[in-house]
């Protein structure tokens, strides 16, 4: 009876969250509509070679938050419950504060001198492009920090208007000054910075206004144990695995783009990437979704490592998204070995159509890459991100080289067996990781250093 009763108890929880996963599946939703909306618009002002520059462009927007600031919004998001478990709410937003604009400094003066560089010695014909792009990357990524402190927060409201829209309008804008002024992806990416520096300037005012309230309400629980610089050190420490790990990513995401540019050029690129998007963003939403719904509640459970049932308790969550996101996948990738090409058309045009053949295999591709980062949330919780480095590095090496090779030997669909072969790998290893973990919760919350040590050795 007592069984029961637990079990009844757990499952309430769960569904306990249906107006916070509201938001969250909106906020997910909303950023897929707006990428596959953008890739239609786009597709009919721009021809495929200069969709293709665009996607290139799109992978140095990416390389910044991934990279850089996506990292230490892992750590922000890892540590604001610790924060209020220890009373140094003021000690963390003073941290926050500081590094968020740091790096957001750091950023722009690297991409200013990146341009003057390039400008002077004329070694990049895509100078304008580029430097454009970073400063995007960096305006994102900057926001995307004030995200990951209100998702910490479980501010799930904001952070879905601020994905859907950035999604949105971001080609909406780049549409505008295409038709305004000239088709090409140059403009095209001003229009992204022009959209993106609009919604910082939202997401900032939102977020000072959350952090002055928080504050206020969380000064009677103060202690003096820990100062902002331990704070820092302690972030940092939690974090910069996930810079390694952030530049593997981008690797990993954007090989496929790059090994054609190389061996096929960019007509080729921007045909291939109408095929990507649909194959990765349905999984990088489900996914997202997931993890944004799930992983603030298990950071919340686990607390600071101190009781293995409240560990217990947080890889249950973990384990219910996994079951979710896997039979997600293979209801996708049913759906897409029937309708692939009737789906490409729909969201481009016949200029586009020649991949989709390949959206099946490159939609299981994915599926094992996403299934790894899920898994990854064991690591997470016991704030062990570095176990996975060395996973992520191998899969990346092993996708970026398999990428460029059969490439040049087989065109697109050997991107599409590398990326496969590097994604079951990585799922393969998360999977032997999350096993050892789970088997060992007594360990983590004993001796933390001892279980990582053993992590390391085994694998």
């Amino acid at each position: 009876m007592y069984a029961d009763l637990g079990n009844r108890s757990y499952w309430y929880r769960i569904f306990s969250l249906r107006s916070e996963a509201l938001w969250v599946f909106a906020g997910q939703l909303g950023l897929t509509l707006g990428v596959v909306l953008g890739v239609k618009i786009l597709t009919q002002v721009l021809d495929p070679v200069e969709f293709g520059r665009l996607s290139i462009a799109n992978t140095v927007v990416l390389l910044i938050p991934v990279s850089l600031f996506g990292p230490l919004g892992h750590g922000f998001m890892r540590f604001w419950s610790i924060s209020h478990d220890r009373g140094q709410v003021k000690e963390f937003i003073l941290t926050a504060n500081r590094y968020a604009g740091c790096l957001l400094l750091f950023v722009l003066a690297a991409s200013l001198a990146f341009f003057v560089f390039c400008s002077f010695t004329g070694l990049l014909d895509y100078q304008g492009l580029t430097a454009v792009s970073l400063i995007v990357g960096a305006l994102k990524g900057y926001f995307g920090l004030r995200l990951a402190v209100l998702l910490g927060a479980r501010k799930r409201k904001i952070v879905a208007l601020t994905n859907a829209g950035t999604a949105i309008l971001n080609p909406l804008g780049a549409a505008f000054l295409v038709i305004i002024f000239v088709s090409n992806a140059d403009c095209a990416m001003w229009g992204y910075f022009i959209t993106t520096l609009a919604i910082l300037f939202v997401v900032e005012h939102c977020y000072k206004n959350f952090i002055k309230d928080d504050l206020n309400r969380s000064l009677s629980n103060r202690t003096n144990d820990i100062n902002s610089d331990k704070m820092g050190k302690e972030i940092l420490s939690f974090s910069w695995p996930f810079c390694v790990w952030g530049i593997f990513v981008w690797i990993h995401q954007s090989c496929d783009r790059w090994s054609l540019l190389a061996f096929h050029g960019a007509d080729v690129v921007g045909a291939f990437s109408v095929v990507a998007v649909l194959a990765a963003y349905p999984l990088m939403f489900s996914s997202g979704f997931l993890l944004n719904l799930f992983m603030p509640v298990a950071y919340a459970r686990a607390g600071d490592l101190g009781s293995s049932s409240a560990l217990k308790s947080a890889y249950k969550f973990i384990l219910v998204m996994i079951a979710v996101y896997t039979l997600g996948a293979m209801a996708l990738i049913g759906f897409f070995i029937f309708f692939h090409e009737a789906i490409v058309l729909l969201i481009s045009n016949a200029e586009y159509v020649k991949f989709s053949y390949l959206l099946p295999a490159l939609t299981l591709s994915w599926t094992f890459f996403f299934l790894g980062e899920t898994l990854a949330a064991f690591g997470f919780i016991v704030k062990k991100p570095k176990i996975y480095v060395l996973p992520k590095l191998i899969s990346a090496t092993i996708a970026a080289f398999g990428a460029f090779f059969l490439s040049s030997k087989i065109g697109a669909q050997g991107v599409v067996w590398a990326l496969g072969i590097s994604g079951f790998f990585y799922a393969a290893w998360c999977l032997i990781i999350a096993f050892r973990l789970f088997s060992g919760m007594s360990s983590v919350t004993k001796n933390p250093e001892k279980m990582e040590q053993a992590l390391y050795f085994k694998y």
